[in-house]
């Protein structure tokens, strides 16, 4: 019997705008995914850390001789998540100007993995390439990766960020409810 696929994940820019940069679309099975909530009392809310370590490998492209692969490597999956990272403070000042010119843009990004789609921030990249071809260019990396969740004070006046944000919450809420009704 053949084992099952392995799902995508993705960060993509959700904006009023065009996106600067492609969204990046990777297998996503880590081998651990770590999410830290955390209640404040002065805010009344809870805030969620997610940190998962991606690994990016070209190695399968390059024993089929992919070009794209063969002239570049990884670098261009890499080079994403890096422009995501910087769109994010591009996005983040012109939330302040936004702010003050009272204009409600709905620049935010999207973490998409199996059927949950959160709108997030990325608070860190800690990129580990290990394996270079003869250009020096990166065919495999392993990016420790840490996000986190926008609550809904952020996404004020970012309609299509609240509806991401609701569903994200109504989907824990009913996987609570299928809990309650199984033995386990």
């Amino acid at each position: 019997m053949p084992s099952p696929a392995i799902l995508k994940g993705g960060l993509s820019y959700a904006g009023s705008r065009p996106p600067a940069v492609p969204p990046l679309v990777f297998q996503f099975n880590p081998e651990t995914m770590t999410r830290l909530q955390v209640y404040s009392e002065q805010a009344n809310a809870v805030t969620e850390s997610i940190r998962f370590e991606l690994v990016l490998n070209a190695v399968e492209g390059l024993e089929r001789e992919v070009p794209a692969v063969l002239e570049n490597g990884i670098y261009p999956q890499l080079a994403v998540i890096e422009e995501l990272m910087a769109q994010q403070r591009k996005t983040q000042r012109r939330h302040w100007v936004g702010w003050l010119f009272s204009s409600n843009k709905t620049d935010f990004l999207l973490f998409t993995y199996g059927e949950r789609n959160i709108p997030v921030k990325i608070q860190r990249l800690n990129i580990k390439e290990s394996l270079h071809n003869n250009q020096l260019k990166p065919i495999y990396a392993k990016v420790d990766v840490a996000l986190r969740v926008l609550t809904e004070r952020e996404l004020r006046g970012k309609v299509a960020g609240r509806v991401a944000l609701e569903a994200y919450k109504q989907y824990r809420h009913l996987k609570a409810l299928i809990t309650k009704t199984q033995n386990l």
